[in-house]
């Protein structure tokens, strides 16, 4: 029997069926250690390794680990370790690995090997701290990245073909990653590599003004901001689907590697956190300060630019997916973003050097904001615990201040008990944020929320339009001022303005879509609205809403659902009371909501 050890992206030890051997975690840093060194190693050496930082019960775990390695594997009939008296000495025959393949290939085939060598990282849960493993765990991943330097030189200079630009292209975006200044390699990536690009009919934009890529000028600060461009698909969906949507954001990925002002997520990196359940916590991980997010909506590319430390859309686009003409100027469309992008990186570059000194106030916000994607009063209030945190870090943290006001309006609406002190806490909170900076559309939009919910709807339309004139493309501010604009009698722009905003960010959070249903159920269109209700993760904090639209369309069952769901939620649910705390500017919404309400028995 042979077993396969994993080290690449991932550590584990599978048997020949593929099933995998639950073995400790540090038998399998045992096997790739001796796998990688290939020598056999004094008992005592090998434990001080494993057990660097306990030494006195290095030993003892030692021969627990082998004992508990040997009884896992023992239908193998020639055990995977041997001399275990005296010397350890790994059984090659009885053990593969996936680092074979850099050491038994060539060419373009070594150079492919490494570069997935260097994507996927070695023992990924390994490498930090100061104990040996994890010293020798970088010192292996600074190797296999020197010899994919090296190779990356070698397949440089033979003849080009398809296959060999592809994996060069790689290997560069990845050297890059590591090392932001290696302009060898960047000279490499925007000379030789795109030209390359060049004479299979993608052409520059001849019309644009950015500097020519082997003339653009080096960054006095070093320190430059990462972004990650999270691709519209997955790599497997895009081949299979023959798509342009994910080239067109390879183009792009390469063409601001090259650029000197920002420093760019390998590609391998943004497809992980893509698809991850915890995108801040991998956001944060790797230090990155803008993300690109991009969806694909039929024969469109969306893409808008998010500003993390602050969670702002700075940019927005949209781009037709015709494949003949996407084929033809792939490389001029991705320039064109380019040059949006740098501009708004350059907008932001004070606020990007503030955050780079305390990053923990940053990843603490990341942390709220992630909180806030579910509407319920403990993740709410959660989020309030985050932005306190990041305010402890930094107490002119514009950002944090309205995280904080936002979490008071929002446990406002969810508790609905009219609690007038939660209002004038968001208020107060808002004005610091906007007082410590007034550049911030995040300040202005939390104040026209807190305005509105205590009855000032003309203050509030006030400063839902200044927030939007800051940052004309930020989805969360444009919805808040629909929102305003519904209890401000006007549901038909309302509604209008909440599809721009559903438009500008396809992934929206739950209160989009409670938004766009208020205003469908004041213009009387009560299927729309339950439709937009649908759509919301947890539509539970909805539920009077949704009784009311059932019970307008004659569906007392469902009306009846609801309400006692909703009343589940706050058994005190006073009629009343609730209605008259909306802010509503004409009394025919009171009258309208309370017909709705009183239908569905409440």
């Amino acid at each position: 029997m042979t077993f396969h050890l994993t080290t690449l992206g991932s550590c584990a030890l599978y048997d020949e069926k593929g099933d995998r051997v639950n073995v400790p975690r540090q038998a399998l840093l045992m096997l790739a250690y001796l796998y990688d060194g290939r020598r056999s190693m004094p008992r005592k050496e090998l434990a001080a390794f494993l057990w660097s930082s306990n030494l006195q019960a290095a030993g003892a775990n030692l021969r627990s680990t082998l004992l508990r390695l040997a009884t896992a594997t023992s239908k193998s009939p020639k055990p995977l370790i041997g001399g275990v008296a005296t010397n350890i000495t790994l059984n090659f025959d009885a053990l593969r690995c996936d680092l074979d393949t850099i050491e038994s290939t060539s060419g373009v085939a070594r150079l492919s090997a490494l570069t997935d060598a260097v994507a996927k990282n070695f023992l990924p849960a390994d490498g930090s701290g100061s104990a040996a493993v994890a010293v020798w765990v970088r010192d292996v991943r600074a190797r296999f990245a020197g010899e994919l330097r090296a190779e990356f030189f070698k397949t440089l200079n033979h003849p080009s073909s398809p296959q060999h630009r592809g994996e060069l292209k790689r290997a560069a975006i990845l050297l890059l990653d590591r090392d932001q200044t290696d302009d060898e390699v960047r000279v490499a990536l925007g000379e030789k590599i795109t030209s390359y690009i060049q004479l299979i009919g993608e052409t520059k934009d001849p019309n644009s003004s950015h500097p020519a890529q082997d003339t653009i000028p080096i960054a006095a600060d070093n320190r430059m901001p990462r972004i990650a461009l999270l691709p519209p698909e997955t790599l497997e969906d895009s081949e299979r689907a023959g798509s342009v949507a994910n080239a067109v954001i390879e183009d792009l990925t390469i063409s601001l590697c090259v650029d000197r002002s920002v420093s760019v997520v390998a590609p391998y990196t943004a497809e992980q956190i893509r698809s991850s359940n915890d995108k801040a916590g991998l956001l944060r991980q790797h230090n990155v300060v803008y993300a690109l997010d991009t969806k694909r909506t039929g024969d469109s590319l969306f893409a808008q630019l998010i500003f993390m430390p602050r969670d702002e859309i700075v940019w927005a686009t949209r781009v037709q997916l015709d494949n003949a003409a996407i084929t033809e100027h792939r490389n001029a469309i991705a320039t064109a973003i380019q040059s949006s992008i740098i501009e708004r990186v350059g907008a932001f570059h004070h606020i990007v050097s503030d955050f780079s000194c305390k990053p923990q106030a940053y990843f603490a916000y990341l942390e709220g904001v992630q909180c806030l994607s579910r509407l319920s009063l403990q993740n709410v209030r959660r989020a309030r615990k985050h932005f306190k945190e990041a305010l402890d870090h930094e107490r002119g943290f514009a950002a944090a201040l309205a995280g904080i006001a936002r979490t008071l309006t929002m446990e406002w609406v969810l508790t609905a008990r009219g609690d007038g002190d939660l209002l004038h806490q968001a208020e107060k909170m808002a004005g610091d944020a906007i007082r410590d900076d007034n550049q911030f559309a995040g300040g202005f939009k939390e104040i026209g929320v807190a305005r509105l919910y205590r009855g000032n709807i003309d203050g509030s339309l006030e400063a839902l339009s200044n927030a939007e004139a800051l940052s004309p493309h930020y989805a969360d501010v444009i919805c808040s001022h629909a929102d305003c604009l519904t209890h401000g009698a006007n549901p038909k722009a309302a509604l209008v303005k909440v599809s721009t905003a559903l438009d500008l960010n396809p992934l929206a959070p739950d209160y989009y879509y409670w938004t766009a249903a208020g205003a469908s159920y004041f213009l009387g269109e009560y299927t729309e609205a339950l439709a937009y209700l649908d759509k919301m993760r947890d539509p539970g904090p909805a539920s009077r809403l949704a009784a009311a639209s059932w019970a307008m369309l004659g569906n007392l069952a469902k009306a009846k659902t609801h309400r006692l769901r909703a009343l589940r939620d706050n058994p005190n649910f006073d009629l009343d009371a609730w209605l008259s705390m909306i802010p509503n500017k004409e009394k025919w919404q009171t009258e309208h909501y309370r017909e709705g309400l009183l239908k569905a028995g409440f």
